[in-house]
């Protein structure tokens, strides 16, 4: 049956925000989803899912890379890790493998970093799954939640009442990649990234991708391979130069690896999805 969906910053003023024509299809992980990567179908990895409603099935190499198959699992680190999957297999009643992986897609690659327990929440991303209609001044805000059959009395038990944040998670800048350092003669370390983001930049023509922020600012964390940070700096542009000065007064002799992290900043929702990578030197 239909089901609306209403909200309000109070607990009275409900507005509609939208409407669903059908369930979602939801499951839970058999087993646990190990840490995974993104960037390349994995297949050394399946996942077992205990679907309650609906079905899997398979789609093309094409139909896949198109955006076919798209699932949300619900991280060990609480967010959400979008995974599209190529194969689907029945194994018992309901419980399905799904195999030949897309993980971390729609910038969800800190969830694939995390992993997922047996018996997180799946969700299949279909018709069942619509947008909650938030404005853009709503977002960050708690707002109350009701959920009930269309038609029905506005008050009756049949609605379930909700209080939930959102929309913060789609402004963030996503991770960089590429993270890398070169060494100079001169002791210096050359610290670069590559700048991803959400507006056009699916494109392979263009040279760089549409920037998407108001101005373009990273923060770099230095720490010790495995331990503490030792140094915290801002960038303008994706590099750091990491100078033999600034070397010596953290480490004292210089170390063979460190652990960078780069993070972009967002005027509307602050800094950005993490990239973190041990560099040799």
């Amino acid at each position: 049956k239909r089901r609306v969906l209403f909200a309000s910053p109070e607990e009275t003023g409900f507005g509609q925000r939208a409407t669903v024509d059908q369930p979602a299809d939801i499951g839970v992980l058999v087993e646990a989803l190990p840490p995974g990567v993104s960037g390349r179908i994995d297949r050394s990895v399946d996942i077992t899912v205990e679907l309650f409603r609906g079905a899997f099935a398979s789609v093309s190499r094409a139909q896949l890379l198109n955006g076919a198959n798209g699932i949300a699992i619900r991280s060990a680190a609480g967010s959400w890790e979008i995974v599209q999957f190529e194969t689907a297999e029945e194994i018992e009643p309901d419980v399905w493998k799904l195999g030949n992986l897309l993980r971390g897609q729609l910038g969800t690659d800190d969830a694939t970093a995390a992993g997922a327990e047996a018996g997180a929440h799946v969700v299949l991303l279909n018709e069942g799954v619509q947008a909650a209609g938030l404005s853009p001044s709503e977002i960050g805000l708690l707002l109350n939640w009701r959920v009930g059959p269309s038609g029905a009395d506005f008050s009756a038990a049949s609605f379930s009442d909700h209080a939930e944040v959102g929309g913060l998670r789609a402004l963030l800048p996503l991770s960089p990649v590429h993270l890398r350092a070169t060494k100079n003669t001169s002791g210096d370390v050359a610290i670069g990234w590559t700048r991803r983001g959400r507006i056009g930049a699916d494109s392979w023509t263009a040279s760089d991708i549409p920037l998407g922020e108001e101005r373009e600012e990273y923060q770099v964390e230095i720490a010790h391979a495995g331990g503490a940070v030792v140094r915290t700096a801002n960038s303008l542009t994706p590099g750091y130069n990491y100078g033999a000065a600034d070397i010596a007064a953290d480490f004292g002799a210089p170390p063979d690896e460190i652990d960078v992290t780069v993070r972009q900043f967002s005027l509307a929702a602050g800094w950005g999805i993490a990239a973190a990578r041990r560099l040799s030197l």
